[in-house]
């Protein structure tokens, strides 16, 4: 009687948990695209007020950000001062490519995210400034459907998890 209630207990514990965890992943997109619009305002303090060089500006903002995007830009900042032949552009790809697991954004997300490599070290201090406006008015976009998605979506995974346990259990008694 008592394995029975456990293996229940233990069914629906497990069961809820990956509702769960799949409820986390709509959260951790809407995080880490406020904590990339985050990114930028900084960037744009870091360039536009003090007049701070692309790689250290990278490493100022991924000491400041939390990880995975905190290592993003401290990982490109690393390339540029590391590989002198690359383009910025090349340096935000592969740490882009190198953090592309531990990023939680969707396809959209990530078609923004590798855009704005276009944008790091082109053209002057004013076009690559308003690229940057553009890109976050994109990224603000996304933010609102990532917060409409997560808000659709975080208790059904929940509840689906919960009750395919209960239904489980209920067929295996």
């Amino acid at each position: 009687m008592y394995l029975k209630l456990l293996g229940a207990f233990l069914i629906v514990s497990a069961a809820y948990t990956y509702g769960y965890s799949i409820s986390l992943k709509y959260r951790k997109r809407v995080l880490q695209l406020e904590e990339l619009l985050l990114g930028l305002e900084m960037f744009l303090a870091e360039v536009n007020y003090g007049l701070t060089p692309l790689p250290q500006a990278f490493r100022h903002i991924g000491r400041r950000l939390k990880d995975p995007l905190g290592r993003l830009f401290s990982d490109a900042a690393a390339l540029m001062l590391k590989s002198r032949g690359l383009s910025a552009r090349e340096c935000w790809k592969k740490a882009l490519k190198k953090n592309y697991d531990a990023l939680e954004l969707s396809r959209e997300g990530m078609e923004i995210m590798d855009r704005l490599g276009f944008v790091w070290g082109k053209g002057d201090k004013s076009g690559q400034l308003n690229q940057i406006v553009v890109i976050q008015e994109l990224l603000r976009q996304a933010l609102r459907e990532a917060q409409n998605e997560y808000r659709r979506n975080d208790k059904m995974w929940k509840y689906l998890g919960l009750l395919g346990g209960l239904t489980m259990v209920i067929f295996l008694l």
